[in-house]
């Protein structure tokens, strides 16, 4: 008895979804999460120019506005994502970002996303002329940046090598890296230290050579009042009479 109702229960729950696949779908679909590529993208459909807020000791408040002025430059349409990345570039184009986001805001342009550090990233060029010398510019700039530069100085690199005609040698000859800000600090501690010890040397011979001016006074002058002494004639003795021996004798 219970096993015949259970059977029947269970085509009834059957009937249920196989009547109604067309409402069981939309509810799947509510129901899967957004993904980074669709809220980057909903938040670049608003402004060109996407900066994460979670890592905001990396970047400067005004990062947004400085990536705008030099983006601006390269006068095409470009959309730049500032957020965490792992392995994307060229030698993962299958997890490219940029073409995540391309794909959903259909939209051509220039697709620029890399970390709050400025390290890493890619850049992609989508539709359009491709007059732009991007991929040589982006590796320059990567060259030719600090170790802690941050994206707005990666970026603002790179608009000046894609825009300076020379970016293929600038990457097979990159300019000497310049001194990340650590370096900096450390360099001006030791010049700092350098000047400090300079002057307590110069302070200890200064007392030194001011303590030894009386010595050096009282010895020359002990030397000169020797001398004089030697170059006076001594007096002979005087010689003793009998008046003077008896008047000592008494």
């Amino acid at each position: 008895m219970w096993r015949g109702w259970s059977v029947l229960l269970a085509g009834l729950v059957g009937a249920v979804l196989l009547g109604r696949p067309a409402e069981a779908a939309p509810m799947l679909e509510r129901a899967k999460p957004e993904s980074r590529a669709d809220a980057i993208a909903a938040a670049l459909r608003r402004d060109p120019v996407y900066v994460t807020d979670h890592e905001p000791r990396a970047l400067p408040p005004d990062a947004a506005a400085r990536i705008k002025a030099s983006v601006a430059r390269l006068g095409v349409p470009t959309y730049v994502a500032v957020t965490p990345t792992s392995g994307l570039g060229p030698q993962n184009p299958s997890d490219s970002l940029a073409s995540l986001l391309r794909d959903r805001l259909r939209r051509d342009g220039v697709y620029i996303v890399v970390p709050p550090s400025g390290g890493g990233g890619e850049v992609r060029h989508f539709g359009g002329a491709r007059g732009l010398p991007l991929d040589d510019a982006w590796a320059a700039a990567d060259f030719e940046t600090p170790y802690d530069a941050g994206a707005p100085e990666v970026i603002a690199r790179f608009v000046d090598i894609a825009l300076s005609g020379h970016a293929g040698e600038r990457r097979d000859h990159p300019r000497p890296r310049p001194k990340s800000k650590i370096r900096k600090a450390l360099d001006a501690d030791d010049a700092a230290d350098r000047r400090a010890s300079r002057i307590e040397w110069a302070v200890f011979g200064g007392g030194a050579a001011l303590s030894g001016v009386p010595i050096l006074g009282l010895l020359a002058g002990r030397r000169v009042l020797s001398a004089r002494r030697a170059r006076q004639p001594r007096k002979p003795p005087k010689k003793r009479t009998r008046k003077n021996t008896r008047k000592a004798r008494r």
